[in-house]
C-alpha cells in the first residue's frame, strides 16, 4: 500500500473508531466490539465477492487472505498498545 493510501486507510479507520468510542459511552456490554468485528467481517466478504467471478470456488483463498490480514493487524495493534501502556 502506498503512503497516500495508507493515510486514507488510517483516516477511515479513525472514523470507525470514533463512532465505536461514542457508542461505548452508553453501552459497556461488549456489543460495540462484537458489532464492529461483525461489520468488518461482513464487509470483507462483500469486498472479496467483488474480486472474483467464482466466489464459491475462491472462498478458501479469500478467507485465508482476510484472516491473515486481520491476524497481522491485530498483532500490530497489540504490540502498539503494549508499548503505549508500558511505563516510560
Amino acid at each position: 500500500m502506498d503512503q497516500n493510501n495508507e493515510q486514507v486507510m488510517y483516516n477511515y479507520a479513525g472514523k470507525f473508531i470514533n463512532l465505536a468510542n461514542e457508542m461505548i459511552k452508553s453501552d459497556h456490554s461488549g456489543t460495540v466490539g462484537m458489532a464492529i468485528r461483525f461489520a468488518a467481517a461482513r464487509f470483507s466478504v462483500f469486498e472479496a465477492s467483488t474480486q472474483t467471478n467464482n466466489f464459491a470456488e475462491d472462498r478458501d483463498k479469500y478467507f485465508q487472505l482476510i484472516a491473515e490480514d486481520f491476524r497481522k493487524t491485530l498483532q500490530f495493534n497489540f504490540e502498539d498498545y503494549i508499548k503505549a501502556l508500558s511505563p516510560k
